[in-house]
């Protein structure tokens, strides 16, 4: 998930044996809480504020679009500690039976199981033991915990390009259309061929980069080309669902039947290609760590 790592790589042992072993066998959920209505891929600007009263922290604000949130045990929150700007920034461990904590149900185009959420504090009273890190030095924890939510996320939207890909062959084999196969008209294989290059090279760009993080690469010079490599996954996946739907025509529009996977992931496009860091945004990150 993207709302464990950060305690686990800053946090206390405190918060690691409180929530680690709960998470990771599935006892319990946890949500990252970053953002917000006015702010989104700007971290910088989060209006969420956390202000300390002895050995508590007052948390008022709202979180917006927040994954998992209606069923989160957890929330690795994003708030505002100190002054202006990325520097007042800090990340503190929000439990579900906090009082003060609103959560209700945001309805999305797709992702239905995410339990997508928006989610408000109301002084909500949070010891100062469930900082994670240190006070008003969280946002490069998260921007560094950008770079795995949005590599997870890439890998995710060239797999869901495959299955693209792969639906369409096998229904291209046995519909047809003026007394031969769907795959048999070249215009269609011609959209096969398109979809395969996509998919192909796009996994061969995650796979480099899979083998520097494993190397230890610093999370900073691989800002770029994760957001890079992100938007290459999300355009893929958009491309194939696009020609997809157009190979299995009237089967992709209704849901259920042989098209009922084409259909989903159409749905799931635009969730893709604006989480973890819209298009735009990474493009920009890239060209700014580029130094041109």
């Amino acid at each position: 998930g993207i709302a464990l790592p950060p305690v686990l790589k800053i946090g206390s042992e405190y918060l690691k044996n409180k929530v680690a072993r709960d998470v990771i066998t599935g006892k319990k959920i946890m949500c990252l809480a970053v953002t917000e209505p006015y702010a989104g891929s700007d971290v910088a600007s989060l209006q969420t504020t956390a202000v300390r009263d002895g050995d508590f922290y007052i948390v008022n604000g709202a979180k917006k679009f927040i994954t998992g949130g209606m069923k989160a045990d957890y929330f690795t929150t994003a708030v505002r500690t100190g002054g202006e700007g990325m520097g007042g920034i800090s990340l503190l461990l929000l439990e579900k039976g906090m009082p003060g904590i609103s959560v209700r149900r945001m309805k999305t185009q797709g992702w239905w199981i995410s339990n997508t959420a928006y989610v408000t504090f109301e002084d909500v009273r949070v010891p100062v033991k469930n900082l994670i890190g240190e006070e008003n030095k969280g946002f490069y924890s998260i921007m560094s915990n950008f770079n795995h939510e949005r590599f997870v996320l890439a890998a995710m939207a060239n797999r869901y390009a495959r299955v693209c890909l792969e639906e369409s062959i096998k229904y291209g084999r046995v519909r047809k259309t003026f007394g031969k196969r769907l795959v048999d008209h070249q215009v269609l294989r011609h959209k096969v061929a398109e979809m395969s290059r996509e998919v192909e090279s796009t996994h061969a760009l995650l796979e480099q980069i899979a083998y520097q993080m494993k190397c230890g690469v610093n999370d900073r010079k691989l800002a770029g080309i994760i957001a890079l490599c992100k938007v290459q996954a999300t355009k893929t996946m958009e491309f194939c669902a696009r020609e997809a739907s157009q190979i299995f025509g009237g089967n992709s529009y209704v849901r259920g039947g042989q098209g009922e996977k084409v259909e989903r992931l159409y749905r799931e496009v635009r969730v893709n290609a604006i989480g973890g860091g819209s298009e735009e945004v990474l493009l920009d990150l890239a060209m700014r760590q580029a130094r041109l």
